[in-house]
C-alpha cells in the first residue's frame, strides 16, 4: 500500500514539475512564446510539488520520503530532457559545431 502511495506522490510531484517547465519564463522567451508564469504561480507550483515529501516527513516515513525524493529527481530530469528536445529538435550542439567549423575554415 505504501508503495502505491509513494508512486502516486512521485506522479503528483512530476505533474507540477511539468507545469513549472511548461511555464518557465526563460524557456518561453527563447521560444518566442510570450511570458511564462509569474513568480507567485511558480512558487505555488514549487510548493505543491514538494508537498508529498513534506507529508512523508511529517508522517515519519523515511523510506517513503527517500523513494519520493529519488523518484521526483528522476522525473524532473525526464521532464527537462523532454522539454529541451521539444524546444530545439535539431539540437544546439549540432548548430554550435557547424558554427565553429565554419569559423575555422574561414582562416
Amino acid at each position: 500500500m505504501m508503495t502505491l502511495l509513494t508512486l502516486a506522490a512521485i506522479l503528483f510531484s512530476a505533474s507540477f514539475v511539468l507545469f513549472l517547465g511548461l511555464g518557465d519564463p526563460k524557456r518561453r522567451r527563447a521560444a518566442r512564446r510570450g511570458a511564462g508564469h509569474r513568480e507567485t504561480v511558480r512558487r505555488l507550483l514549487s510548493f505543491l510539488a514538494l508537498l508529498p515529501g513534506m507529508a512523508f516527513l511529517l508522517y515519519g516515513d523515511a523510506a517513503a520520503f527517500l523513494l519520493w525524493l529519488g523518484g521526483a529527481a528522476v522525473a524532473g530530469w525526464i521532464v527537462t530532457l523532454v522539454l529541451a528536445s521539444r524546444s530545439d529538435p535539431k539540437g544546439v550542439r549540432r548548430r554550435g559545431v557547424q558554427g565553429r567549423q565554419e569559423a575555422q575554415s574561414a582562416y
